[in-house]
């Protein structure tokens, strides 16, 4: 799936970075009416010293957004991670949800964004599927390597919940998501 991944979005920087300027040098990435496509990957390995166990996590996140005014992207990324523990099940989860994006000032090689999204999925294990609500708060940031490639970096906290669970908690997770998005 990550190579899947990783395809689309080279071939998609084939198909847009020939296009770094117009003719008249007035595409902004966040002006009102472009869109943005990409997503972000994030890996980890978590490692105990004491008797708990070792855990391994990969996440997926593919997006798709519009900007609806000047900076202010909508759009929704679909969250498919993978976890597993040593000696243990392992699990997967698909959550979808819309999001928002702020773009802070106007459009440069670097720019920085406030990020935040919910949604609802499903955690499929060796026993039972669980249903989940999730949310994320983050602030990113995107690199331009040209007017529709961007390189990004988002810090979020995300906070998610069973549902239909007795007495099931928040689990609350800060991470660093790393991706490419292309804005077109």
């Amino acid at each position: 799936m990550i190579r899947l991944f990783l395809s689309c979005l080279l071939l998609s920087l084939g198909v847009y970075s020939y296009g770094q300027t117009d003719s008249n040098n007035n595409f902004e990435q966040t002006d009102k009416g472009s869109h943005l496509a990409g997503g972000t990957i994030s890996l980890s390995n978590q490692f105990s010293n004491s008797a708990g166990p070792n855990a391994f996590s990969a996440n997926l996140n593919p997006n798709y957004g519009y900007f609806f005014a000047n900076n202010l992207a909508i759009g929704g990324v679909l969250s498919l991670s993978y976890s597993k523990q040593q000696g243990g099940p392992s699990s997967q989860t698909a959550i979808l949800s819309p999001f928002v994006r702020y773009y802070i000032g106007p459009p440069r090689t670097f720019m920085m964004f406030g990020y935040a999204s919910a949604g609802s999925g499903i955690n499929v294990n060796n026993t039972k599927n669980i249903g989940l609500f999730d949310y994320k708060v983050g602030l990113g940031a995107d690199y331009f390597v040209n007017k529709h490639v961007a390189f990004e970096a988002l810090l979020t906290y995300d906070g998610n919940k069973k549902l239909n669970t007795e007495g099931a908690q928040y689990t609350s997770v800060i991470g660093l998501l790393i991706g490419l998005q292309v804005f077109f």
